[in-house]
């Protein structure tokens, strides 16, 4: 198994509460794909520097995964459906920083 950094970025309204609540579906989502979330970051509100879907203002969060590489298209494929989130990215961690 590999480490990624899942980047979410996910609509102004939600708050640590609703941010910490999607990420608890988000992990039996992932557990689908035989992966598994490590390590949470909940960074807060931000500012966008430009709209996404109409919304100026974004709840960043930042998700350290385990998972098999085969598995993270389809995991990827899944978080296009999750109509939530405004932005996603997956990340490669290399070995030497995730250890």
């Amino acid at each position: 198994m590999k480490t990624y950094e899942l980047l979410l970025i996910l609509p102004g309204t939600y708050d640590d509460t609703s941010a910490s609540r999607f990420v608890k579906d988000l992990e039996n989502t992932l557990s689908k794909f035989n992966a598994k979330i490590n390590e949470v970051q909940l960074n807060g509100k931000l500012q966008l520097a430009y709209s996404i879907k109409d919304k100026k203002s974004a709840f960043q969060v930042i998700a350290r995964i385990t998972a098999e590489p085969k598995d993270i298209s389809a995991i990827k494929e899944r978080m296009k459906l999750v109509e939530e989130l405004l932005r996603f990215e997956i990340y490669n961690v290399p070995e030497m920083v995730a250890s």
